[in-house]
């Protein structure tokens, strides 16, 4: 069996790529696969009770379809994503998915890992960030039905309205935050599209929300008076909507005919899984979009019809990023041991 675990500081993004990801590695391998989520965070071995089964999962309100596997019973996490102080009963390895440090930044370049798809062992933890579409692309399909929300919001899924997804809160103090330009060039290539184009934003941080986008208004569950919700949201139908916020905020972003996001794990699944989507605009470099001199980190996440848009504005399509990717991958050496740009 192969077996992951989902920590109680990611977020839901970075924990579906912890579940998602390695299952598709397991049933690659033909080998069974369960997700570690009865977390204990001490060397003692004392349960967190906070954390213990579903109520880790930050999707569980609204994702009903996660399937965790086969059981995983025991062992002992003391520090989150790092090797455990004891493996759980029948698991044998512990792996980690491969790091390279990019010259530019010494951060994680985020390759595909070969060793992990091709030749990991049975009864293997893997940890890992898992963040490569060459794990989950030929799995789509299934995957779209895995992460389909019980919640369905339509009301923004309309040709005239594009969706913006704005990441705040502590994403703000990291270096993959984009700046108020980005919005407002990525709005302007929608209106390209359709003049009549209307923009409403979903976030997790209303108040920077409206300092970076002071031009559309805030939509979703930020938009909620609890205090008054059927005056606010008088036909929205979001009074009537069960499981949380994030729920509603995550499908808005699925259900969106037109859509703006950010290098956002939390952005990245609705919009990959939009079965409706006819046009999404991401930042071009995804986590570097600010400081990148032509690099890719996370250059396996690069999507064929997604549409991204660099910082003077110019707008390329998947296809013509990676072509463009490969090219400056020949110039500089670091890239010449490197898995290649499918």
């Amino acid at each position: 069996m192969i077996i992951t675990e989902i920590y109680n500081g990611s977020g839901l993004g970075n924990q579906l790529w912890n579940i998602v990801a390695p299952r598709c590695i397991a049933e690659h391998r033909g080998f069974r696969w369960g997700v570690r989520r009865d977390i204990t965070n001490s060397a003692k071995g004392t349960p967190n009770t906070s954390t213990i089964g579903l109520k880790t999962f930050k999707g569980c309100n609204f994702l009903p379809n996660i399937d965790f596997g086969d059981e995983v019973v025991g062992g002992v996490t003391n520090i989150e994503g790092q090797e455990p102080l004891e493996l759980p009963q029948g698991i044998d390895y512990y792996a980690r998915e491969r790091e390279d440090p990019h010259p530019f930044n010494n951060l994680d370049s985020m390759f595909y890992d070969d060793l992990l798809w091709n030749t990991i062992p049975d009864n293997t933890k893997v940890d890992g960030t898992f963040q490569r579409l060459r794990y989950i692309n030929d799995r789509k399909s299934d995957i779209i039905e895995w992460l389909k929300p019980s919640i369905t919001v339509t009301d923004y899924s309309k040709e005239d309205f594009c969706v913006i997804q704005f990441r705040g809160g502590e994403y703000l103090v990291t270096a993959s935050w984009c700046p108020p330009e980005y919005y407002r060039m990525a709005a302007d290539r929608m209106l390209e599209i359709n003049p009549n184009m209307k923009f409403g934003v979903v976030t997790d941080d209303p108040e920077n929300a409206k300092k970076f986008i002071p031009w559309a208004p805030i939509i979703g569950a930020s938009s909620m008076d609890t205090k008054d919700p059927l005056v606010h949201l008088q036909g929205t139908g979001f009074f009537e909507y069960k499981g949380g916020p994030i729920g509603i905020d995550y499908s808005i972003l699925n259900n969106a005919v037109h859509s703006i996001i950010t290098s956002s794990t939390f952005s990245f699944w609705p919009a990959w899984t939009n079965t409706k989507a006819k046009n999404i605009i991401a930042p071009k470099y995804w986590f570097d979009y600010k400081t990148s001199n032509g690099f890719w980190r996370g250059d396996d996440n690069i999507v064929d019809e997604w549409l991204y848009i660099d910082t003077s504005g110019v707008i390329m399509n998947g296809v013509d990023c990676k072509e463009e990717y490969r090219e400056y991958r020949k110039k500089h050496s670091f890239y010449d041991d490197k898995p290649i740009v499918t």
